[in-house]
């Protein structure tokens, strides 16, 4: 089935195919995507490719164009997409087995655009998502040049800069959602050798689990610090609400079965005393 999209100049037909794309998201009304709103999900989230591990919906295109004045020659891989406790990406191993990638190689001359078929062929029967990374490296390409003559002064160096383009890829099973705890909370003096501890101000590290079975999208994010009476009371009007503008590490969405280590000082405006640290997505 074909769909065209017409309309005259100013119509708004590139902003409704960003909107669809996740590219843009609307200034009123709302996009919902397999179940979830769309503008609730991070930039990452929204430029992944998302798939279902069974299905029609188990295949997507990686879209490649190339807009430079030079051919560029790439080569496809899959890796494990991992974070570390501090919400860093780190490298994970690729992928070989649980992906059907075609092609893996390709030439793009200049103004040429090609789609890169990913399929998903693991287990069918995912309880929990999966996070991978798409990596289209490029790779030289070898030119044929008359002999040149040595040079008779100083070193000749040739600097060649090779680009890899990344694209996230979620693999969902329906149902899968996330479930974001507070798992600990440390309290300790930040003292350094020129602040001893008995005179540091006081720090938090909170970490948090996510024993959903997706990925948490943090940019909406907020963890509320409520004070507890000496018999245990929650002290609702004194507590302080810290969202992801005040916390960095709360911006890297967390993904199922990870945690992430929140560290930050006390606020100032909390009472002194035990505290309960709650998320709210």
């Amino acid at each position: 089935e074909a769909v065209g999209i017409v309309g005259a100049s100013g119509s708004g037909k590139t902003t409704l195919l960003c909107l669809l794309a996740g590219l843009d998201l609307p200034s009123r009304g709302g996009l919902r995507f397999g179940g979830g709103e769309l503008e609730l999900l991070d930039g990452e989230s929204r430029a992944g490719l998302r798939l279902r591990p069974v299905g029609d919906e188990s295949s997507a295109f990686l879209h490649l164009d190339n807009k430079g004045p030079k051919p560029v020659a790439l080569e496809i891989a899959i890796q494990e997409h991992r974070k570390d406790i501090d919400g860093q990406t780190v490298a994970g191993k690729e992928v070989e087995t649980d992906f059907l990638v075609y092609p893996t190689q390709l030439v793009l001359v200049p103004g040429d655009e090609f789609g890169v078929q990913m399929r998903w062929i693991g287990d069918p029967a995912l309880t929990a998502e999966r996070v991978y990374t798409a990596v289209a490296r490029e790779v030289p390409i070898p030119k044929r040049t008359a002999a040149e003559p040595e040079p008779t002064e100083g070193i000749r160096v040739a600097v060649k800069v090779l680009t890899n383009y990344e694209v996230r890829i979620y693999v969902t099973p329906k149902g899968a959602k996330p479930q974001v705890i507070v798992e600990s909370v440390t309290e300790r003096a930040s003292s350094t050798a020129a602040v001893p501890a008995a005179t540091a101000a006081s720090q938090l590290e909170i970490i948090l689990l996510n024993q959903g079975t997706a990925h948490e999208t943090m940019e909406n994010a907020a963890l509320i610090l409520t004070p507890l009476s000496p018999t245990g009371e929650a002290l609702k009007p004194h507590a302080v609400t810290l969202a992801t503008k005040d916390i960095p590490a709360l911006k890297r969405h967390l993904l199922a079965g990870d945690r992430r280590r929140v560290v930050i000082p006390r606020p100032a405006g909390l009472p002194a005393g035990p505290i309960r640290v709650t998320f709210a997505p």
